[in-house]
């Protein structure tokens, strides 16, 4: 019976350690769930706040983008109207060149259209 009170001791010897190392194992796996856990929460938050960064700066982006088409139409409004303005002028003061100088104005497009033709017949050679 010597034998039998060693080995029901030894046995309980080792479901006790068992119970332990179970209830070891068991807190680390505890412990590495609520890290993990953490972790997944801490990146989450970063995430939402990388967004919320991103999405700021897209908006600035595009705000700026938009002031700066804005300016460059606004430019081109503008170029657009002295362009016109400088044409309007400009035939103008061709309308009364002509009514002044009737004679001249002839001659001056018969040589216009002398020379264009000139350099339209020179081409026409080239080509063939």
């Amino acid at each position: 019976m010597g034998d039998e009170k060693v080995m029901d001791r030894a046995r309980e010897v080792v479901g006790d350690a068992v119970d332990g190392m179970k209830d070891v194992v068991d807190d680390g796996l505890e412990q590495a769930r609520e890290r993990f856990e953490e972790a997944a929460s801490d990146f989450d938050r970063r995430a939402r706040r990388t967004r919320r960064e991103l999405r700021r700066k897209a908006e600035e982006m595009g705000e700026a983008a938009k002031e700066r088409y804005e300016r460059a139409v606004e430019g081109v409004q503008r170029g657009y109207e002295k362009v016109r303005k400088d044409a309007g002028d400009l035939a103008a003061d061709v309308n009364a060149y002509v009514r002044e100088n009737p004679g001249k104005s002839v001659l001056i497009a018969a040589g216009a259209g002398f020379v264009l033709g000139l350099l339209l017949r020179g081409r026409r050679r080239e080509e063939i």
